[in-house]
């Protein structure tokens, strides 16, 4: 498989992304200090009750959240192999399709830089430049011609594929780039198919557990009830993350967490980088946060920013 040219286009971000993390790096670690980072040592080193496990993941961000968790069991596609449409009509859907998603891509590129500023809403910018890649399309064309596929199809096909060969590479942050392809293909998908982004928090605040999280599926979030997000996969280079830094919603990504904890409580400890499942009473308290029965969550800061 041959990259397609916008490998480029994805390192041009690359400034972006070191920048914001130097920035967040620097910043926390200066106003915390080794006094919170201590304290993040003891807590993460307290015996809890019997029913407490302590998990481990990669930290996205210094910042500690508590509340229940919200597993997301992300559904599969259901596509149409072949088309009972002629290859042209395929096409035509295809091209509408990406036409709106590129409307689409900028519009959430202006909601973005109201929100994380316009330098890390060029994600969006770049998700646009992708779709309209030359190679990109012409290998989504090729199969619909060749196969008589559905348009759906052919974009899953070719999105697989190219993520694949991304995720691939040595480098973290081009290997992180496989997430924004699955991204513009799932926006494809679901516009050939009329189906929305999922709500996988519901009408109550909770810390997201999932597979990942992608860029576009975290600014269609209700901010206020993304407590914080733990993930089976993803990575600490990933846009992702860089859009939960900007947010200032902690995350640990690689967590070897069971899918079966939806409802359980639990704490995220960005700093010691580990998720306190079932936390007993004792813990909480040392923690900063009240476990009164039947109050909402809420997210810790760890610091506050200084005016």
């Amino acid at each position: 498989l041959i990259l397609p040219n916008f490998n480029i286009l994805c390192c041009a971000i690359f400034p972006i992304y070191k920048r914001y993390k130097c920035y967040y790096n620097q910043k926390y670690k200066k106003i915390l200090g080794t006094f919170a980072l201590g304290a993040a040592k003891h807590f993460s080193t307290q015996r809890g009750g019997d029913r407490m496990k302590i998990l481990t993941g990669k930290s996205i961000l210094d910042q500690v959240a508590y509340g229940p968790l919200r597993v997301y069991h992300r559904q599969p596609f259901q596509l149409d192999f072949l088309s009972h449409l002629s290859s042209g009509d395929e096409v035509l859907r295809f091209q509408t399709a990406q036409r709106r998603a590129v409307l689409q891509l900028a519009d959430l590129y202006d909601q973005a830089a109201l929100v994380v500023g316009p330098q890390a809403a060029s994600i969006f910018a770049i998700h646009a430049m992708l779709l309209e890649d030359t190679s990109f399309v012409d290998s989504i064309l090729s199969i619909i011609q060749t196969q008589y596929t559905t348009a759906e199809y052919a974009v899953q096909v070719a999105g697989t594929s190219y993520s694949a060969a991304f995720a691939a590479m040595e480098n973290p942050y081009m290997a992180a780039r496989g997430a924004d392809l699955r991204d513009i293909s799932n926006r494809m998908i679901r516009l050939l198919l009329g189906e929305k982004i999922p709500d996988p928090l519901g009408n109550r605040p909770a810390i997201l557990v999932s597979d990942e999280l992608l860029p576009s599926e975290v600014l269609a979030l209700d901010r206020k009830k993304l407590l914080g997000l733990v993930t089976w996969h993803g990575s600490v280079d990933s846009h992702t993350a860089m859009l939960l830094r900007l947010l200032n919603i902690p995350g640990l990504a690689q967590a070897n967490i069971s899918q079966d904890c939806d409802g359980h409580q639990a704490i995220l400890d960005g700093f010691s980088q580990n998720l306190y499942l079932d936390p007993d009473k004792q813990l909480v308290t040392d923690m900063g946060f009240e476990a009164k029965k039947g109050r909402s969550p809420s997210r810790m800061l760890a610091a506050q920013q200084p005016g």
